[in-house]
């Protein structure tokens, strides 16, 4: 198969007079990132963010990969050796390649921002807590911008949900007296039949090395904690290795880390009462872009206001986050499905139900129980073949 090839970044300004950093791609449309003029100070002359953002395709479709441009000589390595392996461990059948740039260099001199994604869920509220508006922190690590991307996230919603919710976000970034960096791209054009979540890292990544001419940290929010690190089950997904795998996608003039990885799930979304910007709280994974509240039925809302309700706080986000009927009429089915998941953060909100004396209830406990057995069933009917 014929290699993927990329053409050297190359800037322009789009119809909003936008800042667009562009690649052509060989046997596809050019791969293209945007932001605001105001931010363009921020943009790397390199094309790492090339290299990072097309690996995964490459690897999918078993594609050498050659970037034109300047890539960081150490990145490029740790791309062709552990990077790689670490990908295949998570898809197995992705293929390994080999991946060359048009030149190498060492990393350029470290920028002095630090930016974390901001979307307004519980765990990054939880690293904006502890690096921006929480207990003071060395000047290295404070963040000074905040960054919303759209790279894949917002599912069917696509481009306009994401600016309604980076738009709702705002006056947090205001408060904060932050910068809020928004991130346009069509990377996810590039990225056919190769789900969100299990490719997020290096979309994410990507868009970091991007900004490498004025970040040189970035913080990404972690779903688990430490006593639940393990690698992603095969086709799963790739952020529950990002405590591993963000140090690989780093460089001497960038680094990227996972965060609040010392906070489990609950203790996150509890840590979010009273605090003046937990109205702004957005865990909602609906597409409906006319919504003004978080739609209280997908599972993301459901385990975030069960943790609220059971520790009798759920009325302080109602009505302004959360809605009760939605909630209440799904409730039942949702302890079915969380209390037969092997999930860690579902098993942790089961255990802290329980020592919360809460009812699931005897219906919800046997709905589990077939839920359990039928899992079992498959999983032994696959072992077997």
């Amino acid at each position: 198969m014929r290699d993927l090839v990329s053409g050297r970044p190359r800037r322009s300004r789009d119809d909003d007079g936008n800042v667009r950093v562009a690649v052509d791609v060989a046997d596809s449309a050019p791969l293209w990132f945007s932001v605001a003029a105001e931010h363009e100070d921020l943009l790397s002359e390199r094309a790492d963010h090339v290299a990072i953002a097309l690996l995964l395709p490459a690897m999918r479709y078993g594609r050498d990969l050659r970037v034109a441009g300047v890539v960081t000589d150490t990145l490029i390595h740790r791309l062709n050796h552990d990077v790689q392996a670490l990908v295949r461990d998570v898809h197995p059948q992705y293929l390994a390649i080999s991946v060359t740039a048009e030149e190498t260099a060492p990393a350029a001199v470290t920028a002095p921002g630090v930016a974390t994604g901001f979307s307004g869920g519980v765990d990054s509220f939880a690293t904006l807590a502890e690096y921006a508006s929480g207990e003071p922190v060395p000047a290295s690590l404070r963040v000074t911008h905040l960054l919303n991307n759209n790279v894949g996230a917002h599912g069917d919603g696509g481009r306009m949900l994401w600016r309604r919710r980076y738009d709702a976000l705002r006056p947090v970034a205001a408060d904060l007296g932050l910068p809020f960096v928004r991130v346009d791209s069509n990377l996810d054009d590039h990225y056919p039949l190769m789900g969100f979540m299990q490719t997020v890292t290096l979309r994410n990544a990507a868009v970091m090395h991007l900004l490498g001419g004025g970040i040189g940290r970035s913080y990404h929010a972690s779903e688990g904690t430490f006593r639940h690190l393990r690698m992603p089950p095969p086709h799963g997904d790739i952020s529950l290795a990002g405590a591993v795998l963000f140090p690989l996608l780093s460089t001497p003039g960038l680094t990227l880390e996972s965060t609040s990885s010392g906070m489990s799930r609950i203790e996150r979304t509890l840590a979010l009462v009273d605090r003046p910007h937990s109205r702004y709280l957005d865990v909602c994974i609906d597409a409906d872009t006319d919504r003004t509240t978080n739609c209280s039925r997908c599972w993301k809302c459901m385990r975030t206001m069960l943790t609220l309700e059971i520790a009798g706080r759920l009325d302080d986000f109602v009505p302004d986050v959360f809605v009760r009927a939605p909630y209440e009429a799904r409730r039942s089915q949702y302890y079915a499905e969380l209390m037969s998941s092997t999930e860690p953060n579902d098993i942790e909100l089961v255990d802290y139900g329980d020592r919360n004396g809460w009812k699931w209830g005897a219906a919800a406990r046997g709905h589990a129980a077939a839920r359990r057995a039928k899992r079992w069933m498959r999983e032994k009917a696959r072992s077997l073949r």
